[in-house]
């Protein structure tokens, strides 16, 4: 695992292999090493940069809460300084989230990208979730009144542990702000930005970001083409890495006699 500091930050990262460069951008609450098997499959043939996205793994946070166009350009300016000014991006779930992002804003940069279980689309709200967000809102609203006094943030904290996701649940501070930031927008309105050539690989079993959300990508990605990973989870590429690796190795492939 190697170092780097960006604009303060400590970035771990492994780059391994030789090649065109693909940048590997895991999802919320991994790491560089939570996507070995892709970096095995891949880097015989190509140079792979795997980042720990600020945060997480061995690199420090933000230093304020981050959004999806935050991490993005921080991505952005880490890879180029590691000499790489266009890549191939491979981004699960939250990394699915930043590859989308500069897709649509940083054309130049993306040469393809490979969206595996991406998130970016909000789901439905449904009654029951409005429901619960609301008395959620009002809650905490009750516990910043002053006449609690210090019991107010102990109290903010228990109901939080009580009702928010395990992802919410497993951070504080900023990294749970930057949570909160990342997960309330929705990146619909920037797939049909896309111009790269976008490969879509989703688990038939995802119950995290459903095959739906591929198929509705599939749809607004000019050219894209979603693969169904069959009785494969939220992490596709764990469940089926051989199947995903190969099909990963197919579209670079591709993508490169196009270009030649």
């Amino acid at each position: 695992m190697s170092r780097t500091i960006i604009d303060g930050i400590t970035l771990a990262y492994v780059d391994e292999g030789s090649g065109d460069p693909i940048v590997l951008l895991h999802g919320w609450g991994g790491q560089a090493a939570s996507m070995m098997p892709l970096i095995i499959g891949l880097r015989d043939k190509y140079r792979i940069v795997a980042l720990d996205l600020p945060g997480f793994g061995g690199s420090s946070p933000p230093p304020v809460p981050w959004g999806t166009a935050e991490y993005a350009s921080f991505v952005e300016k880490a890879v180029a300084s590691l000499g790489i000014q266009r890549a191939t991006y491979v981004g699960h779930s939250f990394g699915g989230r930043i590859a989308i992002w500069l897709g649509a804003h940083a054309p130049r940069a993306v040469q393809s990208l490979v969206l595996i279980d991406a998130a970016g689309i909000r789901p439905p709200i449904t009654l029951r979730r409005r429901i619960r967000q609301s008395f959620y809102k009002a809650v905490k609203a009750v516990l910043r009144l002053r006449i609690l006094g210090p019991r107010g943030p102990a109290l903010q904290e228990r109901l939080a542990m009580r009702l928010g996701s395990a992802d919410y649940r497993a951070v504080s501070g900023v990294m749970r702000a930057s949570m909160v930031k990342t997960i309330n927008l929705d990146l619909t309105s920037l797939l049909g930005a896309i111009q790269a050539p976008t490969l879509l690989l989703w688990g038939e079993k995802d119950a995290e970001t459903p095959v739906a959300d591929g198929r509705k990508m599939e749809r607004l990605i000019r050219g894209s083409r979603l693969i169904v990973v069959s009785g494969a989870g939220h992490f596709s590429y764990l469940d089926s890495p051989d199947f995903v690796n190969s099909v990963v190795l197919a579209f670079l492939q591709g993508t490169r006699d196009q270009v030649l």
